[in-house]
């Protein structure tokens, strides 16, 4: 979490527990007013308002621990961050925190390939007969001038061919006279970052420097960069081609030369990349080059989990040039490895280790409808065909598919709201004006809290099921899960409209109504309706907020279209919380009218 979502966290729980922070039983006012709760919502407050002090510690070092991260600009709004991003491109993620300043380390050793220029600075040591310690350097002519041996041309040996040049010129000019060479401090270069690097420009930096520290000290690449075809050119020639994955996956660094004076780093756009997912040690997005198979994708993701049986099946998604859609294939995971990749290629394979058989229950304009058993990677497409497709009074822009663990995280969310309402409860009970508040204002926070607990969202997704989209998009063809439940209804010929309505009514489709005069047909709003929160729930399950105007557009209501009216916030500003409520009653009327659409069907 980054420093900002600590700092919203910090103060709006200080909020609320400053009013009772060095108290651990509520006051007699608070008492009373807890009275006016049903007995479970009273229970709640009670808790949290004594935990509430401890609460307020705890945040309060979390915060102060959160200042000590810092990330690239773009990335610090983030929500939500995990240890990588499977959409991403792997290896972006090692350039997340660049140094905002660098000093080279003046110690740091000198291998034996480092190749001399001018700058160096050399301490040559004499020993035997003369014994003489001289200071010295290389100048612009590559010369460093000695007192026993004269000028000496070193500039483009190594160091260890400098050190070996010495010794032999010493032995065959100097009587009984060893050297020792060694480095004081290394020379500076220039090196261009060009292409799609995060910062291209001129980069100074010690003449030790190889192409991973330019790359780090520059902030690496662009999310449009290249990390495995990386070019170092120098006196206007290629010399190397540097692939960071080498590095990254391999820990190799026999590619990552050192760099000279005046090299160009240029970082090309990436060309190809592919996506693994499922049982794989490291699924993510993966760069790739000319000639990678999927025996080398499986590679880069770490191979598969230990969890992966031996007759599991490889599900390879690809695009069919020829035919302009994309197709899809399962290969044993112990043969047809070898097929070579091309760019958008998704690899997927499923974890089957102690899985119990999966099923999925199919019904309405169907040919074949049932409950069908599912293996691993079994998709939309795949069940449609196992049915025998739709029939031809199917009305796929109303299907309704329905998954377990949406409903539970829809569930969720609407336990997050109550909660969030009884805090509100407490900073209104601690608060100033607690003489003000009374069982008229409390009440209908109360009901709204229990309407959230007992609410059981339907757990719809939106699906499509065009058949040529479902083949030409992974997207829209995804994989089923154990439980779901897929109805493909007949097409209607009604507008449901429910909510904030005198009569929730069911009233026959015509083209030529607008919104108003749906809610007309209904006996239009009531007094608790919201006039600005009124919605327009497709019947594919989409969600629109309708824009009325007194041109009201009529292109968007479609047969089967359910309109619902939230209720109006107002009554609850007495508690000064509008802003909180009104979000929570437009979630709770479309999941009452997702409900409602798919009573209907």
């Amino acid at each position: 979490m980054n420093q900002k979502f600590f700092k919203y966290y910090f103060f709006f729980f200080l909020l609320i527990c400053s009013n009772f922070a060095s108290a651990n039983e509520p006051t007699p006012a608070q008492l009373e007013l807890l009275e006016q709760l049903p007995p479970d919502l009273r229970e709640n407050v009670k808790e949290k308002m004594t935990t509430a002090s401890s609460l307020q510690s705890e945040i309060e070092e979390t915060f102060e621990d959160s200042r000590s991260l810092i990330l690239k600009p773009e990335l610090e709004n983030i929500e939500g961050e995990e240890e990588y991003c499977q959409d991403c491109i792997y290896g972006y993620n090692f350039f997340k925190f660049t140094p905002s300043t660098f000093a080279p380390v003046g110690d740091t050793p000198v291998n034996a390939s480092y190749v001399l220029g001018p700058g160096d600075k050399l301490l040559v040591n004499f020993y035997g007969s003369e014994e003489i310690e001289e200071k010295a350097f290389i100048n612009r002519e590559g010369l460093v001038v000695l007192p026993l041996l004269g000028p000496v041309y070193l500039q483009g040996m190594t160091f260890s061919e400098a050190n070996e040049f010495l010794k032999n010129k010493a032995k065959n000019e100097l009587l009984g006279v060893d050297v020792n060479l060694s480095i004081r401090d290394v020379r500076s270069i220039g090196v261009y970052i060009l292409g799609e690097a995060y910062k291209p420009g001129k980069y100074v930096m010690s003449g030790l420097s190889s192409i991973t520290t330019a790359l780090y000290i520059s902030g690496g690449v662009s999310e449009k960069g290249s990390l495995r075809n990386i070019q170092i050119k120098r006196n206007n020639q290629i010399i190397a081609t540097y692939d960071f994955y080498d590095f990254l996956l391999k820990g190799s660094v026999s590619t990552n030369i050192n760099l000279q004076d005046g090299d160009v780093i240029f970082i090309p756009f990436i060309e190809e990349s592919i996506s693994l997912g499922g049982a794989f040690k490291r699924p993510h997005r993966y760069e790739i080059i000319d000639g990678e198979t999927i025996k080398d994708a499986i590679q880069l993701a770490g191979g598969f989990s230990s969890d992966v049986m031996e007759d599991t099946r490889l599900e390879l998604s690809y695009v069919d040039r020829k035919a302009s859609q994309r197709k899809m294939i399962f290969l044993d995971i112990d043969q047809n490895l070898d097929r070579g990749l091309n760019d958008g290629d998704v690899i997927n394979i499923s974890s089957t280790a102690g899985l119990a058989p999966q099923s999925i229950k199919l019904s309405g304009e169907v040919n074949k409808p049932g409950e069908y058993s599912i293996q691993p990677g079994d998709t939309i497409l795949d069940l449609l065909n196992r049915a025998g497709g739709m029939t031809k009074e199917a009305y796929h822009q109303g299907a309704v598919f329905l998954r377990e663990d949406v409903a539970q995280s829809q569930k969720e969310a609407f336990n997050r709201s109550a909660d969030q309402l009884e805090n509100t409860i407490i900073d209104v009970i601690t608060g100033d004006k607690i003489t003000q508040i009374t069982e008229f204002t409390l009440s209908p926070l109360a009901s709204l809290i229990t309407k959230l607990r007992s609410s059981n969202p339907p757990g719809r997704m939106i699906v499509d099921l065009d058949t040529l989209k479902l083949k030409t998009d992974p997207i829209k063809n995804f994989t089923l899960k154990d439980g779901d439940s897929l109805f493909v209804p007949k097409r209607p010929n009604y507008v449901s409209i429910v909510g904030e309505v005198l009569n929730t009514a069911t009233v026959g489709f015509d083209p030529n109504l607008s919104v108003d005069q749906y809610i007309e047909l209904s006996g239009g709003l009531n007094d608790s309706a919201d006039e600005d929160k009124i919605f327009v729930i497709l019947p594919n399950g989409k969600s629109q907020l309708v824009r009325r105007s007194l041109f009201s557009s009529r292109n968007y209501i479609l047969p089967g279209s359910t309109i619902v009216i939230s209720r109006d916030a107002r009554p609850f500003d007495a508690l000064s919380i509008t802003r909180i409520v009104t979000p929570i009653l437009a979630d709770l009327a479309t999941s009452a009218a997702a409900i409602a659409a798919i009573s209907n069907d």
